[in-house]
């Protein structure tokens, strides 16, 4: 796995000056899913390469919390950009949306 394992407090370190995008799991979520389980989900969205996808950067799973660390992007969600009123969905063709 190419992704870096972080601890809240080296997440916090390390972050400082630079924007990640920070996703926290529900505890819903992990009250039913193993370490074992996140690993293996980590493990796969370290393996996803695609142009149009964000990079995992790493995560954190301490403390009962679980968070997968990405890359920030600031041009919005695809959610945003699908949903949106604005000329940004407007950008977006069918066929480059699927």
């Amino acid at each position: 796995m190419s992704v870096r394992s972080y601890t809240i407090a080296s997440l916090q370190q390390y972050t400082h000056g630079k924007f990640l995008a920070v996703k926290k799991l529900e505890k819903k979520v992990i009250s039913q899913q193993t370490e074992e389980d996140f690993i293996e989900l980590v493990s796969n969205l370290d393996k996803t390469r695609h142009a149009n996808v964000v990079e995992l950067m790493g995560y954190c799973s301490e403390h009962g919390q679980r968070s997968l660390i990405y890359e920030y992007c600031s041009s919005g969600s695809l959610h945003d950009a699908l949903h949106s009123d604005d000329g940004y969905k407007k950008k977006i063709s069918w066929n480059a949306g699927i």
